[in-house]
């Protein structure tokens, strides 16, 4: 047995451990396209016994996304569900006034996060994250949109070894040779945003020795986006 089969039969029976508890048969995951969330269907549809609802939220994504999640459908032989919330963003963002692309990034997975937050309440299910170490590290993740979740099986993962998983699974490789991106925005990836590689994320993770450049980046990151893993801060005197 691989290092990656041994995770994803511990992941598998971790989640099934975490389900039985909460007395929760369900389980509903956002696809993307993208290797983290294919990844954790993937252990969820093939690994355990509970019922996965998968759902692609459109907002103006790519062909490429699309052709993914298509073949995510094919590869897990369940219908994943279809939602195009692209008019509801942009009446939005339009009603809002926003003109800043940060913020309009911000509000796609924040859209996606109340979409799929109703659909695990209207079937009694919990909600599957899909951030990996280096994402959680970085803050690179849209606090209270794609971070928003019940279970984060990845988050113990770095990128390296979520593609270790991906082969493992015998994720489609249309997914796994595609460049890692957040679709927040027409050609946008995940490493040009950050101006850090995974590879090197991933070996300042594993405490090995990078260029200069990249540790200033990740140093900065991870400063700048601490507060999207601390609950809200409050007042430390009472009335």
């Amino acid at each position: 047995m691989t290092k990656a089969n041994s995770y994803i039969k511990y992941l598998a029976n971790w989640i099934n451990t975490y389900c039985k508890k909460a007395n929760i048969s369900n389980l509903v995951l956002g696809i993307s396209g993208g290797v983290d969330s294919a990844i954790v269907a993937g252990i969820i549809a093939k690994h355990t016994s509970l019922v996965l609802t998968c759902v692609f939220m459109d907002i103006d994504n790519s062909v490429l996304d699309k052709k993914c999640v298509q073949a995510m459908e094919k590869y897990l032989s369940i219908p994943i569900r279809y939602i195009n919330l692209s008019s509801t963003c942009k009446m939005l963002i339009k009603q809002l006034g926003v003109k800043k692309q940060i913020t309009v990034s911000n509000i796609k997975p924040r859209i996606r996060m109340t979409t799929i937050y109703s659909i695990a309440s209207e079937l009694n299910a919990l909600v599957l994250g899909t951030s990996n170490a280096d994402e959680l590290y970085l803050g690179y993740f849209t606090k209270f949109g794609d971070s928003g979740c019940d279970i984060m099986p990845l988050a113990n993962l770095n990128k390296s070894q979520v593609y270790e998983l991906a082969k493992e699974l015998k994720i489609p490789k249309i997914i796994i040779d595609r460049a890692p991106s957040a679709g927040l925005y027409k050609n946008q990836t995940d490493e040009q945003e950050m101006g850090v590689t995974y590879v090197n994320v991933d070996a300042y993770l594993e405490n090995k020795k990078i260029d200069n450049k990249s540790l200033k980046i990740i140093n900065r990151l991870h400063k700048n986006n601490l507060h999207k893993l601390s609950l809200p801060v409050k007042p430390t005197k009472k009335y």
